[in-house]
């Protein structure tokens, strides 16, 4: 067995070096302040906001935004990433950490199993993973089935399903990076005289067989440091190759980068929001509409930077909160998605559904929404037959933690009533969004209220994805839903959607017996 797994040789410091870049920099600035965090390279506002020096020292904590901003992706050595999820918990408790059982540049002593189906070869890392090697990742050497191999991970979530490898072995440090190419580069972040003296000093420095890149970290350092930081990355270098020529085969030699893929919910947001205005100006839902669009992103950020000076932040939020009402969000006739999120990151998208009533003033308004189902297979849950005829009317509040869609046949009869416990629920641009928190409380067709799913969740406790305090808010919810639905919530439910019904009815009506088609979509 290996004695040794190595870690990437940057250097532990007094507090923990830490990165945070998009819209939550500024909430999570503070909160990571307040924790005892250095932050490193903030962006020009974020250094005037707090006051902070440029310090160009490499993170040892990534943090930036998910691509649709719901959330965050965090790059963070492994030392360091209990603590930073055990502080988001504490803050954040409803939100979702989805942590990758594959680090980002993490080196592996593998063997080459068989070809890939789109070029290169299938690695077996260890007796229990396997990786893809493109033939552009390959350096230097011709590589056969049955070959050892050492290989770097590149990207632990690639398109093919398995991590994609390199025989590019990189050696990160805290102001350079050792690459096996004899060539000498410089962040694009450092310009002029600063990059060409680098340059010069990299040709200088560079170890035989290796190159060099100068991280950003490495402006305005002194040789003698420079020269100390690449002679530490050598011998870190010959320390994993004569390590890797002793281990056996299918092993890890070196730790990488922890991954965690973060789901900041509707009521985390506001929770940020919160953060952000003992900051600076900061308008209602902040963070929300910088998810929904350009448009509405330059918008807050014009309120907030100019219109805060001239009026009372209240005002500004009222006549935002109108302009989404009025311009962006959902209407009556309108046909959209509902985006489920489940908690291990898979979205299903259900829908279309077209929204026949919307009741309700500002912002979080309730929608009910009419489904057709295409017959075939079983309602889960309920445990219905989907036969020909059957709809579905879901009634959704925005802010709301549950999602409540009943079950009809052709002739109207009841089948059962599915309650979905989520996060509060949040408009998109195409619909609506929330995670589904799997436990859920459903009514059969003969009217008896179960609550199911729950050992689900308590899972995703253990898996430490969700926090201890969400199970329990969670089966809080779900004691509530299901008192409410024995005690008058059932018949309130059936309430509104007789009155769907009966607004169908009246726009078949009016549309002198045209195609119902657009309210009869199949699914």
């Amino acid at each position: 067995m290996l004695s040794e797994i190595l870690d990437i040789p940057m250097l532990e410091t007094e507090k923990p070096r830490i990165r945070i870049r998009g819209i939550y920099s500024t909430a999570l600035t503070k909160f990571f302040l307040e924790n005892d965090f250095q932050i490193v390279q903030p962006s020009r506002i974020i250094a005037e906001r707090f006051g902070l020096n440029n310090s160009f020292f490499s993170p040892h904590i990534d943090v930036f935004d998910k691509e649709n901003r719901h959330g965050l992706n965090i790059e963070s050595l492994s030392k360091y990433t209990d603590m930073v999820v055990s502080l988001l918990f504490q803050k954040l408790p409803a939100i979702i950490i989805r942590k990758s059982k594959v680090q980002l540049s993490a080196v592996y002593k593998g063997i080459v199993l068989r070809p890939a189906p789109r070029g290169g070869f299938i690695i077996k890392l260890t007796p229990t993973l396997e990786g893809w090697l493109p033939m552009e990742e390959i350096k230097d050497s011709e590589v056969g089935v049955g070959d050892t191999i050492l290989v770097e991970v590149k990207d632990p979530k690639s398109t093919v399903g398995i991590p994609r490898v390199s025989t590019n072995i990189t050696i990160p440090g805290d102001y350079a990076v050792l690459i096996p190419e004899e060539v000498v580069r410089v962040s694009h972040k450092i310009r002029g005289d600063v990059r060409m003296k680098l340059l010069e000093i990299g040709k200088v420095l560079r170890p035989d067989g290796w190159g060099i890149i100068w991280r950003t970290s490495a402006y305005g350092v002194e040789i003698e440091v420079l020269q100390q930081e690449i002679e530490k990355l050598a011998k870190e270098a010959d320390k994993l190759i004569t390590i890797s020529m002793n281990a056996p085969a299918l092993m890890k030699i070196r730790k990488g980068l922890d991954l965690l893929d973060v789901e900041i919910p509707f009521e985390s947001k506001i929770q940020l929001d919160n953060l952000r205005s003992s900051v600076c100006p900061t308008v209602r839902y902040h963070h929300w509409l910088k998810t929904l669009n350009e448009q509405i992103v330059d918008i807050v950020d014009f309120s907030e930077k100019y219109l805060s000076k001239y009026t009372d932040i209240g005002k500004i939020n009222t006549a935002i909160d109108e302009y989404i009402q009025n311009e962006l969000l959902v209407s009556e006739g309108r046909r959209l998605k509902i985006h489920h999120i489940k908690i291990s990151g898979k979205e299903i998208i259900l829908g279309p559904a077209r929204v026949i009533i919307e009741k309700g003033n500002g912002i979080m308004r309730e929608f009910r929404l009419f489904r057709h189902f295409r017959p075939g297979g079983y309602y889960d849950g309920i445990g219905e037959n989907k036969e020909v005829g059957d709809y579905g009317i879901t009634i959704v509040k925005l802010g709301d933690s549950k999602l409540i869609t009943s079950y009809f046949s052709i002739n109207n009869n009841l089948k059962g009533i599915y309650l979905n416990i989520n996060t509060p629920i949040e408009a998109t641009m195409d619909g609506f969004r929330y995670i589904d928190l799997e436990l859920d409380v459903i009514v059969n067709s003969s009217g008896a209220v179960q609550i199911i799913d729950a050992q689900k969740l308590k899972n995703y406790v253990e898996e430490g994805i969700i926090s201890e305090s969400l199970f329990n808010k969670t089966l809080n919810l779900a004691e509530q839903y299901s008192n409410w639905l024995e005690n008058g919530g059932i018949d309130e439910i059936i309430k509104k959607c007789e009155e769907v019904r009966a607004k169908i009815v009246e726009i078949e009506s009016s549309n002198d017996n045209r195609d119902t088609e657009e309210f009869t979509d199949n699914f």
